[in-house]
């Protein structure tokens, strides 16, 4: 019987966590789905449940103490510099769904952008990290 309880609280959370990752996902203006957010405890574990049918993943920080940072305004350009996303995320996640290619990925906090580039392969996932010094 405990194997039964146990059985459906994991299959609850699991649904309530996919749920919660369909609240949390968003469309860029040009059609680019990504997800943001990992603020409280629900939020990231809808995020890990989704992870991995996003092929961007992107996190924000302080450097040094490791604070998460949220409301980083995000702008993905493509290997010719047009832009093909631009996103504010929520928290200090975000993952997008890009087609594969080479993209630079300028991340503004508190007036200061930083950037990295980033290539996409057809079949895998990347993960960017961004750090600003402290305030």
């Amino acid at each position: 019987m405990n194997n039964v309880r146990s059985w459906l609280l994991i299959l609850a959370l699991g649904c309530q966590a996919g749920a919660m990752a369909g609240d949390l996902a968003q469309r860029t203006p040009r059609g680019l789905d990504y997800l943001s957010g990992g603020v409280g405890e629900d939020e990231r574990q809808a995020m890990l449940a989704a992870r991995d049918d996003y092929n961007l993943r992107m996190t924000f920080a302080t450097r040094i103490s490791g604070e998460y940072l949220a409301d980083v305004a995000l702008t993905v350009y493509d290997q010719t510099g047009t832009p093909v996303a631009t996103a504010t995320s929520d928290g200090p996640w975000c993952y997008l769904k890009l087609d594969p290619g080479s993209y630079r990925v300028v991340a503004t906090m508190h007036g200061k952008p930083l950037q990295q580039t980033v290539v996409i392969k057809p079949n895998g996932a990347r993960e960017l990290y961004f750090y600003w010094d402290p305030q």
